[in-house]
């Protein structure tokens, strides 16, 4: 509990932070300028992915598979905790970007057509994947008894995790804060999730 704890009040200091510190702002642009310039050889489609059907996919395909192997093994919790993540990640966003009110990256910074209009902090993007990924990362680490497989399919999470975080700030729709914030947030309700999981005695 002191661990959830400790990212609670870690994420509320990142909010208070970039609140009332300009500066933390001002780096936000210097590092999205950065990223921008260091892989500007790279064609534009490779960061829209996350925006296109495959951001969609990668969230049905654990959805479904997860779905049907927690049904099989009768593990109601963990089906109704792996389906609740869109849901409260939804409704978080919704609660703490209108509370926020964080400005999105000018439009001069934003390398893309998509030009969303709603408030940049958190990066609901990185908060869904950070979560749901990072549940999926825990349940193949518990139930997957291949090595290789297992290392294979807990590699290709954490890359989506953090492909997903970098093409937010690569795009110029978010601040590496937004993501930063998305993420400590996400990695709150996760450990949240497996500390109530372990707790009950039917999670494996």
């Amino acid at each position: 509990m002191k661990k959830i704890f400790s990212l609670l009040i870690l994420f509320i200091i990142l909010t208070v932070l970039i609140i009332s510190c300009p500066i933390i702002t001002q780096w936000d642009r210097s590092f999205i300028i950065f990223l921008q310039y260091k892989l500007s050889f790279l064609p534009l489609w490779i960061p829209m992915l996350p925006d296109c059907i495959l951001y969609w996919i990668m969230i049905v395909i654990p959805l479904i598979s997860f779905g049907i192997f927690f049904i099989k093994k009768r593990l109601w919790v963990n089906l109704i905790f792996l389906y609740s993540i869109p849901l409260i990640t939804f409704l978080l966003n919704c609660i703490i970007k209108p509370i926020i009110k964080r400005d999105r990256p000018p439009l001069d910074f934003q390398i893309t057509t998509i030009n969303p209009d709603s408030f940049s902090y958190v990066s609901s993007h990185s908060l869904v994947t950070f979560c749901l990924w990072g549940m999926v990362i825990w349940h193949i680490n518990k139930f997957c008894k291949n090595k290789k497989l297992k290392f294979s399919l807990i590699t290709i999470s954490i890359f989506w995790v953090i492909f997903v975080g970098l093409s937010r700030i690569w795009l110029g729709v978010h601040n590496p804060t937004d993501v930063l914030g998305a993420y400590i947030l996400g990695y709150f309700l996760l450990c949240l999730y497996i500390q109530v999981l372990k707790n009950y005695k039917n999670y494996i």
